[in-house]
């Protein structure tokens, strides 16, 4: 969708107030965000960070090594950033505005200022160098014909909160030359483009899933009508924390996910690290090419220890949630365990047999399938089918490895194109051979978002196809 309008700069002019220590601005920021999380699901995300334990120790620790208390929150920032700025996974990138605002709060608590928002008409566009989630408290959405941000990420919770206003929004704009007043166009393609998936899905039969990284997500997907979870990323209870999550500490999370997706599937992507995803208490061989090494299925493999955590949580979870709703296992386990990254049918046996050992009725409790997202998973489709419960096939990876070119690497932006021939002849073979197995496939890539990719997806076959939002 193309909007136009007269702009409105934002320049965040700051009030001085009572400067308060980092404790009554901890608790201060608690109050509001617990407050802001009833209406909003990003906010009860901020929470989540903000209560996560290594933020704080991070900072008084920063304050007992002799930092002052300013100085200890900006060093603890830059360093949870800096941890987040080295994933290559667009959804886990974005969260680092998360992060910035969290601390940006903490920040503006300490230092007893606040920002105040512009005066805005009706049928205006919002230009900013960048809007925070927190940022959104102050606007009316209601007055937005459109928002430019010259900073942000498309998958962002700002975006997230424009689009569930239907207010268009583009990022990543050159706003230097733009004054108050100036008639200024937003072009975004997910305003209107998501109905038009979820109209293409619905008409023809297919299942309309949504991809999660918490379990907030959940709820507002579950909300928004959603069939069911096509991925739920794990990657939040491991990352920015110095030790990994027990198994109890997974029960709790999936239990909540399982109860929050209401009897409908919820996707659960095993523990998808290595690669570009480092984590400071596994240890990992320095790789000269960590995208084709240790990395989703292999890591989790090669770190038993840890993934039998995982693996024994999820058991955990569905039992303690069938007992409370065994009307949701009367057709099948609602739980579906996806593995990342898989090539070799020996893979999926082997999860299979860790399984076995922590609870020999664990099919009954959940089902085992995989991402397509190698080349040699297409290529040998037909014998993972046999060992596989459904595919999901992640475009992003997949694209990637078959067309040769680093997907963040601009200088090949040329060739990493889902819609490729080679691309789509790849899905084909992974549909046909879904099929002939009798298992479901789905797609819950990046391109499964993309607008003018539902006909295809539809016509190609797919069972279902999970998008990042409704």
């Amino acid at each position: 969708m193309k909007v136009s309008g007269p702009a409105v700069i934002w320049r965040k002019t700051v009030s001085g107030g009572a400067v308060r220590s980092f404790d009554e601005a901890y608790r201060l920021v608690d109050s509001e965000l617990r407050q802001q999380a009833d209406s909003e699901p990003v906010f009860a995300a901020h929470l989540e960070m903000l209560e996560d334990p290594m933020l704080r120790e991070t900072v008084e620790a920063n304050i007992a090594a002799g930092m002052s208390e300013t100085a200890a929150l900006e060093a603890s920032r830059d360093s949870i950033v800096s941890m987040f700025e080295q994933i290559d996974d667009e959804y886990l990138r974005a969260r680092i505005d998360d992060v910035r605002d969290v601390f940006a709060r903490l920040d503006t608590a300490m230092r007893g200022s606040a920002a105040a928002a512009p005066a805005i008409a009706k049928g205006s566009v919002l230009v900013a160098e960048e809007l925070l989630p927190s940022d959104t408290s102050q606007i009316d959405f209601g007055l937005l014909a459109g928002i430019l941000c010259s900073r942000g990420s498309s998958t962002s919770h700002v975006c997230i909160i424009a689009h569930s206003r239907a207010v268009p929004i583009q990022v990543g704009v050159d706003i230097s030359g733009i004054k108050d007043g100036d008639t200024v166009t937003v072009d975004d393609p997910m305003v209107g483009g998501v109905a038009d998936i979820v109209s293409k899905v619905r008409a023809a039969s297919r299942k309309l899933y949504v991809n999660a990284g918490n379990v907030d997500e959940v709820r507002a997907a579950i909300a928004s009508g959603a069939d069911g979870i096509g991925l739920f990323r794990t990657e939040f209870l491991f990352l920015h924390r110095d030790s990994m999550p027990g198994r109890e500490e997974h029960r709790m999370r999936y239990r909540e996910a399982l109860l929050a997706c209401e009897g409908k599937p919820l996707t659960l992507r095993t523990m998808d690290v290595g690669g570009d995803k480092q984590l400071p208490y596994m240890p990992m061989p320095k790789e000269e090419n960590p995208f084709l090494g240790l990395r989703g299925i292999r890591c989790c493999l090669g770190h038993l220890e840890f993934f039998q955590l995982q693996l024994g949580g999820a058991v955990d979870a569905a039992r303690d949630v069938r007992e409370l709703h065994p009307e949701w296992f009367r057709d099948g386990s609602p739980l579906r365990l996806m593995l990342p990254m898989v090539c070799k049918v020996e893979e999926i046996r082997q999860v299979k047999d860790i399984l076995h050992s922590i609870a020999p009725d664990y099919a009954e409790l959940l089902s085992v399938g995989i991402m397509i997202e190698t080349p040699a998973a297409v290529l040998d489709a037909a014998a993972l089918a046999e060992e596989s419960a459904f595919f999901s096939v992640g475009t992003n990876d997949l694209t990637q490895y078959i067309m040769a070119a680093d997907r963040g690497n601009a200088s090949v932006a040329h060739l990493y194109d889902a819609f490729a021939a080679p691309v789509q002849r790849a899905l084909e073979m992974v549909v046909t051979a879904a099929h002939a197995a009798g298992i479901p496939v789905g797609i819950c890539g990046e391109l499964a978002s993309v607008p003018a990719a539902a006909s295809l997806l539809i016509a190609l076959g797919f069972d279902s196809v999970s998008v990042s939002r409704l």
